[in-house]
């Protein structure tokens, strides 16, 4: 059959179009830009109760840990704190903390710190910006020191260290325990999503002394709500609180300065997991690594002054800032002349013992207090709220002897009352 020329002429023009079209289907069709990820936002508070098992004190790390193990066993909590949630003048307000895991060798602290990290973490993972950031922690030995291995440690001599942090200076002759599991805790920030996970809020309210109604068996809070049980955590501020009990002698506000110095452009060394944390007990200095940009901050290990924690002056001294440079010009070489990029006077809250204080008031069954142990209650603040969660819900718990408040009196460790 003969083919129309016209019929044949159209099908051959339409051939590059369909080639065209065929073309135009095969390419990738165009994506649009992908959508933010969402916030893990965690759910609103609770509107407050008037009436509850628990009134804590205290908004900073140990307050806030407390209510939340609180909260985790089913007590209805208040919490209150009259500069808000880890407060500007607070121990806890500042922008990063050490995780320690040797504690000077002290086993019972050390095991609380094993504890704390486990529940920091857990927080961390489930917030929106980091807690914890991992790091090595090194202890240097001073020559007094008999510190026994601990576990998860490991002792080397300088010689080896020299290899391993060589942005850190050693001598041949000295050593230090190496810990793996240490940690830089983020401060305020982990204090305010610890109190977002619990799912309560901060009153801004100026808590007085315990006041009990006997005949309801109950406390009264300022605004006529009441509480079976109250925990003061407010650190420093128990002296306010407490004065014949808790003199200024036996539990103090003591100041800290503190340094941060900024390694040059592009400087890595200073940051985890280069840098680790430095315990120098030879030298009786602190240092955390250069995390989030905050640089290498570093401060002297005693304390320099007791201080009223609402009135003091909170800007580091000249004076201090010098000892700091000579150390650092023995220790970190690289930083001997970096700059100061932020600097501050704050404090944290010490007993005469150097022990944590966890006890009940005198004639006040179901009052706490919780406070001081030089400077490392932070990081050890979940595995202590875990404690006073669980004295409050056992009033026959025995009180860990060390932390008892007789040892500040030099009274005697009265026995847990009977159950009521």
């Amino acid at each position: 059959m003969a083919i129309d020329r016209r019929r044949m002429l159209g099908a051959l023009a339409a051939v590059p179009a369909a080639f065209a079209l065929g073309a135009a289907k095969k390419e990738p069709k165009r994506k649009d830009p992908p959508e933010p990820r969402a916030s893990r936002r965690r759910k609103g508070a609770k509107a407050p109760e008037r009436h509850v098992d628990v009134a804590v004190i205290g908004a900073g790390a140990l307050g806030a840990w407390t209510a939340w193990h609180l909260v985790r066993a089913g007590q209805s909590v208040r919490l209150f704190d009259a500069y808000g949630p880890g407060g500007g003048r607070a121990a806890s307000s500042l922008s990063s903390m050490m995780l320690d895991p040797v504690q000077g060798g002290d086993a019972l602290y050390a095991a609380l710190a094993a504890e704390s990290l486990g529940a920091w973490q857990k927080l961390s993972d489930s917030a929106s910006l980091p807690i914890v950031t991992r790091c090595e922690a090194i202890t240097t030995l001073a020559a007094a020191d008999a510190m026994a291995d601990l576990r998860d440690t490991d002792r080397e001599s300088g010689a080896k260290l020299r290899h391993r942090y060589p942005q850190i200076a050693w001598r041949e002759d000295e050593s230090a325990l190496i810990a793996e599991k240490g940690a830089i805790l983020a401060g305020q920030r982990g204090v305010l999503e610890t109190i977002l996970d619990a799912q309560i809020s901060v009153e801004d309210v100026v808590m007085p002394a315990p006041l009990r109604d006997k005949k309801r068996d109950v406390y009264v809070l300022p605004d006529g709500g009441t509480a079976r049980s109250i925990v003061y955590a407010c650190g420093a501020w128990l002296t306010e609180l407490f004065p014949q009990t808790l003199t200024p002698q036996r539990l103090s506000a003591v100041r800290q300065q503190i340094f941060h110095f900024g390694p040059g452009q592009g400087d890595t060394q200073f940051r985890p997991p280069a840098m680790p944390a430095l315990i120098d007990r030879a030298y009786g200095f602190h240092l955390i690594p250069d995390v989030e940009g905050a640089g290498v901050r570093c401060w002297r290990s005693a304390a320099d002054a007791s201080v009223d924690p609402d009135s003091f002056d909170r800007r580091a001294d000249e004076r201090a800032l010098a000892d700091i440079r000579q150390w650092i010009a023995g220790r970190l070489p690289h930083l001997a002349t970096a700059p100061v990029i932020a600097s501050a006077a704050v404090h944290d809250c010490r007993t005469t013992t150097g022990d944590l204080l966890l006890d009940r008031m005198p004639n006040q069954p179901r009052t706490w207090v919780v406070g001081g142990a030089a400077g490392r209650a932070f990081a050890l603040a979940p595995a202590i709220g875990a404690r006073v969660a669980a004295h409050v819900a056992d009033a026959a718990r025995p009180i860990e002897p060390r932390w008892a408040l007789a040892r500040l009196t030099g009274g005697v460790i009265a026995p847990p009352p009977p159950p009521s």
